[in-house]
C-alpha cells in the first residue's frame, strides 16, 4: 500500500514527460515546417517529388552521383560530355552527338524564318545559364518584354561545357561555323575559368593554352594510365562521398515529417560541401601525375619549360583571352553577327557585396586554390575589358551585379549561383543587350 503513492508519482512525472516530448515536436515540428515553407514558398505535407529537382541542382554544382567523369576527350575541344549524361526525357535534354547538353542537334537549321538563333559559350556558368534557361524560359522571355524580339522565336544554343576556357570558346565558335551552323547572335559568358584554371595550369607546368588541367589530366591519365596512387586515393574519397550524398537523398525523398527534411537537408549539404573540399584535394593531388616527363604517353599535352612566377603568368593568361575575344569578335563581324561579352561575377574577387552568414559558412572558402588566382587575374582582365572596349567591343563587367542583394547568390565555393544570383544575371544580361543594341540603332 506504501507504493501506491509513489507509483502515482512516478505515473505522473512520465505523464509530465510524454507532454512535454510531445510539445517539444509540436514546436520543433512547426518550426521545421515554417522553414521549408520560407525556402520552398510551399507546405511540406503538398509537397511534390523532389529527388529528382535535388539531384539536378546538386550536377549543376558539379556534384555528380553517376559516373566520376563524364567527359571524354575531343580531337579539337580537348574534352566534351559523354552522350548520355545527364538526359532529362521529359524536357528533351540530352548530351548531343557533339557533347554539348542542350535540346538541340548541332548545326541546327532554322526552320522558321521568325527565329533568332543565340549561341552560347563559356564554362560552366555559361552552361548553367543556359540549363536554366531551357526550363524556365527566364532569359528569351526577359527579352521577348521588349519591342525588338517581341515576335522573335528565340532559339538557344549551348557550346558551354564546365572548365572551358580561351581559347576553347575561338575554337569551337571557328568548328561549328565551318560545319555551317548559323547564329544571330553569340554571348561569351567567362572570366573565372581564364584565370583560375589557368593558374592550376600553370602550377603543374601545363602550358596556359591547353585545356583546364583539372578536367583534362584525369583522361589523359586514364588513356596514358599514369594516374598517381595519391589521385586514385581522391577519386576513392569522392566516390565515397557520392555514395552518402545518393543515400541522403533518397532519406530525403522519404521523410514523412518536415523535421526529418529539415536536418537531412543539413546533411545533404555538409556533404555537398565535403564533395566540393575534397574536389580540392583531388585537384592538388593531380599535379602529382604531371610529375613523369610524358616521353611514353598516347596523349600528348604541351608541357611549360618551368612554372611561371605568378606575374608573366597572369600577364599570359589575360593577353590569351583578350586575343581570343578579340579574334571571336572579328570573326563574327565579318558575318554581321552581334556579339557579346560578359565576366561572371566571383566571391573571390572582392567588390562592395556584404556575404551572408550562409555564404561565409559555405561558399567562401579562404584556403580555397582559387582565391589568390581570381584576387590577382581579374583587374588584369578588367583592364584588357576596357582596351577591347575602345574597340568597340560589346563586354560588359558583371563582378557587381550581386552587390545589391542581402540574399544568398552562390551555392557552393567555386563560382556558381543560385535561382536568385541567375536571376539577376538574366536580367543583367539581356537589359545590357538590349541597350546596346538601341544605341547601335541610333
Amino acid at each position: 500500500m506504501k507504493d501506491i503513492p509513489l507509483i502515482k508519482k512516478s505515473k505522473n512525472l512520465l505523464s509530465l514527460i510524454a507532454v512535454n516530448l510531445a510539445l517539444t515536436f509540436v514546436c520543433v515540428e512547426s518550426l521545421s515546417l515554417a522553414f521549408y515553407f520560407i525556402n520552398h514558398k510551399m507546405f511540406f505535407y503538398t509537397r511534390s517529388k523532389t529527388q529528382e529537382q535535388v539531384i539536378t541542382e546538386l550536377e549543376r554544382t558539379g556534384v555528380r552521383l553517376d559516373e566520376s567523369i563524364v567527359e571524354r576527350l575531343h580531337p579539337f575541344f580537348g574534352y566534351v560530355l559523354k552522350q548520355g549524361a545527364f538526359t532529362k526525357e521529359e524536357l528533351g535534354l540530352k548530351v548531343n552527338s557533339q557533347g554539348f547538353f542542350s535540346l538541340y542537334d548541332y548545326p541546327f537549321v532554322k526552320q522558321k524564318e521568325n527565329q533568332f538563333i543565340i549561341g552560347f559559350f563559356g564554362g560552366s556558368v555559361s552552361n548553367n545559364f543556359v540549363n536554366d534557361e531551357y526550363v524556365t524560359k527566364r532569359f528569351s522571355e526577359k527579352l521577348k518584354k521588349f519591342p525588338e524580339f517581341a515576335n522573335q522565336e528565340i532559339i538557344v544554343l549551348n557550346f558551354a561545357n564546365g572548365g572551358y576556357k580561351q581559347p576553347q570558346q575561338l575554337l569551337i565558335l571557328n568548328y561549328f561555323l565551318a560545319l555551317g551552323q548559323k547564329f544571330d547572335m553569340v554571348v561569351n559568358i567567362d572570366g573565372f575559368n581564364e584565370v583560375a584554371l589557368s593558374n592550376l595550369n600553370n602550377k603543374s607546368q601545363v602550358d596556359l593554352g591547353m585545356p583546364s588541367v583539372q578536367h583534362i589530366q584525369p583522361l589523359t591519365g586514364l588513356a596514358n594510365n599514369s594516374l598517381s596512387l595519391e589521385v586514385m586515393s581522391s577519386i576513392v574519397k569522392i566516390s565515397e562521398t557520392k555514395k552518402q550524398l545518393k543515400e541522403t537523398i533518397n532519406k530525403l525523398e522519404n521523410c514523412q515529417l518536415a523535421l526529418c527534411y529539415s536536418l537531412t537537408s543539413l546533411r545533404l549539404k555538409r556533404l555537398a560541401g565535403e564533395y566540393q573540399q575534397e574536389i580540392i584535394i583531388y585537384d592538388r593531388n593531380v599535379k602529382q601525375s604531371n610529375a613523369t616527363d610524358g616521353k611514353n604517353n598516347i596523349v600528348y599535352i604541351p608541357k611549360a619549360k618551368s612554372i611561371l612566377d605568378d606575374g608573366k603568368a597572369f600577364e599570359k593568361m589575360a593577353a590569351t583571352w583578350y586575343e581570343s575575344s578579340l579574334m571571336m569578335r572579328q570573326l563574327l563581324a565579318k558575318r554581321k553577327i552581334s556579339y557579346f561579352h560578359f565576366i561572371q561575377p566571383n566571391q573571390y574577387y572582392p567588390t562592395k557585396r556584404v556575404f551572408t552568414e550562409e555564404e561565409k559558412r559555405l561558399y567562401v572558402i579562404s584556403d580555397s586554390p582559387y582565391s589568390s588566382a581570381i584576387k590577382r587575374g581579374y583587374p588584369l582582365l578588367l583592364s584588357k575589358a576596357e582596351d577591347l572596349r575602345k574597340l568597340n567591343m560589346n563586354i560588359f563587367s558583371a563582378v557587381n551585379i550581386l552587390d545589391n542583394t542581402k540574399e544568398t547568390v552562390y551555392k557552393d565555393a567555386c563560382c556558381h549561383y543560385n535561382e536568385i544570383g541567375d536571376e539577376l544575371l538574366a536580367n543583367y544580361i539581356s537589359s545590357s543587350i538590349i541597350q546596346e543594341l538601341r544605341k547601335s540603332k541610333k
